[in-house]
């Protein structure tokens, strides 16, 4: 199922575990939500060094912006 959408299958599992917490009942739905955070720092290196940083609260941001690093890295 997950490769006819087009994408990974960890982006697939964890949408679907996101949208799974967001069905619970509480108090399991605000405990389930909170371990949902993410916190990733993205950094574009180039010449050895690295040239910039974003941090990243949103796993769909992430994902986002790390589709679109990879293109620019391949031209």
């Amino acid at each position: 199922m997950w490769r006819a959408t087009g994408v990974s299958y960890l982006r697939y599992s964890n949408e679907m575990a996101s949208i799974l917490r967001q069905c619970l009942k509480e108090p399991y739905r605000e405990k389930a939500l909170a371990r949902d955070k993410v916190h990733m720092v993205e950094k574009i290196w180039a010449g050895g060094s690295v040239q910039s940083k974003v941090t990243l609260e949103d796993l769909a941001k992430g994902f986002e912006t790390s589709g679109t690093s990879s293109a620019d890295a391949k031209k």
